[in-house]
């Protein structure tokens, strides 16, 4: 395998891991918020924030086939 796709794939799996941290950190944010009864414009924010962040994951998996099934924090076994 040439060097060059050995380093693209080693820079896509560092994007991915760092956005399946946002996406764990992002989902948790939103869990304390809701159970601390914040306001409904912060809880949409983290919404926002927390969809966007699955969206770009969602696009860099695509690029190899791949998907990931991701849970809300409160389904999570």
């Amino acid at each position: 395998m040439d060097m060059k796709i050995l380093e693209e794939l080693h820079e896509w799996g560092a994007r991915v891991a760092r956005l399946v941290e946002l996406v764990a950190l992002t989902n948790k944010t939103l869990q304390l918020h809701r159970e601390l009864g914040d306001t409904q414009s912060i809880i949409e924010q983290y919404e926002r924030l927390l969809a966007e962040h699955q969206q770009e994951l969602d696009e860099l998996l695509r690029t190899y086939g791949l998907t990931i099934k991701l849970l809300p924090l409160d389904n999570a076994a």
